[in-house]
């Protein structure tokens, strides 16, 4: 019989599978027609992926419940306007100074 820690432990591995593959991915798909418009939000999956993975891993230890909380809180924090961003959802991107961006350069 299967249970939830032998998913979680498949999850995981594939997870990791992926993450390793990930920047293989974000450079092709930037080739693929139409793809070019998904490069920008690869840093954001593998983001997700790293937190699905620490889930699975979590759960597979048996701290089912505190996985997917914390994952679901960050989640929810980082898109809640008036709430704090997520500390690690705030690191992938470009520089958050707004001369980077093109942005209006400090005085």
């Amino acid at each position: 019989m299967t249970t939830i820690t032998d998913i979680a432990g498949g999850v995981a591995t594939v997870d990791e599978a992926v993450l390793k593959a990930l920047p293989f991915i974000s450079f092709a798909i930037g080739f693929v027609p139409g793809g070019a418009v998904a490069v920008p939000f690869m840093p954001l999956a593998g983001e997700v992926l790293q937190a699905l993975d620490n889930a699975a891993r979590q759960i597979q230890a048996g701290n089912s419940g505190a996985a997917i909380e914390d994952v679901l809180a960050e989640l929810k924090s980082h898109l809640t306007p008036g709430m704090p961003n997520s500390p690690i959802l705030s690191l992938v991107g470009p520089s958050q100074d707004p001369s980077a961006q093109g942005g209006e350069a400090a005085a």
